[in-house]
């Protein structure tokens, strides 16, 4: 045991790492192309140095399978910059692109820390990955008949109530917002302020679409994303898978001003329609209404043009019925007249007949009155001397004055005994006045 300890090298952790980098310089003594797609992509403050990690995935499973740290010192930077700007900046390095790197495969010594550092780029290695996962994008969507299904949503022929998803205070919020302005109508923009590059974009896109779709239709009439210009690398945040189904499942139609005027984003493929600024995304809407207008006014001049027509043909039905009435009416009230007047002779010479008629019997009534009347005032004398007699037969003056009298009672009269009591007051009228007297006693007959 003594003999193993002697023969026995101690190493120290930088001896071991140093030794275990010369290793790995042997068996890479030059640099590699390595592919991979970055992950967490970050920049120092104040220093020029990049740092993230190249991971492989597994295909099926976008599960990660293998990564190595991998750093970009500041004096390789440029070299890699000038390699992107040369494929006409249709790229960054960002998170979620895939890459094509020659590096220097390397261990640092003092921690440990096996990476790779990074010499220079394939940029047509990672266009050519960044457009077939472009198409693999569209195909999915084509297959799931997302392409055209934004494109059947309407436009209303009005559409002022507006959805805009841009940069707050931006130069295409400017653009956009002064061209509505402009036009002089009544727009009403909803501005939703979002990231229109960098990693934040997908978030904020999907959050403003989400909003403004949770609106009405009395709340709403259209969705416009727009943003200014920039490179070709910044249009592929609008190469996204998500917010391109977000696009195609709006239930307003969706208008992208992305700002280029040669390159399509899947954005653009999907939504309802393209316009390559912001300030053509306004006048779009604009223009839409600007036709409605004009329609309008089509429609009112054509609407006026047969409204005079059909007075004028109106007037002209209107004066020959009018023509006809004078004339229906002159006859009939010439037909009428006649057949007063007619009526008129008829009546009058029927009144003169009745009238002569009842003159006539009136003489013949006044004849018969003369030789009758006095036999019949004498029978009426006779009768009503008659009568005078019997009136005064039954005058009840003629009766008291015989002898009889009549008893009253608090002013009625009375027959019976039966209707007086003991100390009654009671009244008797007699021929020539009356008694006041008070019942002292009295006796019925049948006692």
């Amino acid at each position: 045991m003594d003999n193993l300890f002697q023969i026995q090298k101690v190493y120290t952790v930088l001896e071991l790492n140093s030794a275990v980098r010369s290793v790995i310089k042997k068996g890479f003594p030059e640099s590699i192309w390595l592919c991979g797609e970055i992950q967490g992509l970050r920049v120092q403050r104040g220093k020029n140095h990049i740092y993230f990690s190249l991971v492989q995935k597994d295909p099926d499973s976008e599960n990660i399978v293998a990564q190595v740290d991998a750093n970009l010192f500041a004096g390789i930077r440029p070299l890699i910059e000038k390699r992107i700007r040369e494929a006409q900046g249709a790229f960054e390095l960002k998170d979620d692109i895939e890459v094509k790197f020659l590096c220097e495969v390397d261990l640092y010594a003092p921690r440990g820390k096996f990476n790779v550092n990074i010499k220079d780029i394939d940029p047509v290695y990672t266009l050519g990955k960044v457009a077939q996962n472009r198409l693999k994008i569209i195909d999915e969507l084509k297959a799931k008949g997302l392409l055209e299904k934004n494109k059947m949503a309407l436009i209303p022929d009005l559409p002022l109530k507006v959805g805009l998803i841009t940069s707050y205070d931006s130069a295409a919020y400017h653009d956009f917002t002064n061209e509505l302005i402009l036009s002089g109508f009544g727009f009403k923009v909803l501005a939703y302020n979002c990231h229109m590059q960098g990693a934040l974009v997908e978030k904020d896109v999907l959050g403003a679409i989400d909003y403004f779709n949770r609106l009405s239709p009395n709340e709403l009439d259209v969705i416009i994303i727009t943003r200014g210009g920039g490179s070709i690398s910044d249009l592929a945040y609008f190469d996204n898978k998500k917010i391109a189904e977000s696009i195609a499942n709006s239930k307003f139609a969706v208008i992208t001003g992305l700002g280029h005027q040669i390159n399509t984003t899947i954005a653009d493929m999907v939504a309802h329609s393209l316009c390559k600024t912001p300030t053509k995304a306004a006048q779009l809407l604009v223009e839409k209404i600007s036709q409605f207008s004009q329609n309008l006014d089509y429609f009112q001049e054509k609407i006026t043009n047969q409204v005079k027509s059909l007075l004028e043909s109106s007037r002209g039905r209107l004066q020959n019925l009018t023509l006809n009435i004078d004339s229906v009416a002159l006859r009939y009230f010439r037909v009428q007249h006649e057949e007063v007047l007619e009526k008129k002779h008829l009546l009058v010479s029927r009144s003169i007949l009745a009238l002569t008629r009842q003159r006539e019997a009136l003489k013949g009534m006044s004849a018969i009155l003369k030789v009758n009347l006095p036999a019949i005032f004498k029978d009426l004398s006779l009768r009503l001397e008659h009568l005078k007699q019997k009136i005064n037969i039954l005058d009840p003056r003629q009766v008291l004055r015989r002898g009889y009298s009549l008893t009253y009672k608090n002013g009625r009269i009375f027959k019976s005994v039966k209707n007086i009591q003991v100390g009654d007051e009671f009244t008797t009228v007699l021929y020539d006045g009356k008694l006041e007297s008070e019942v002292k006693k009295k006796e019925n007959d049948d006692e």
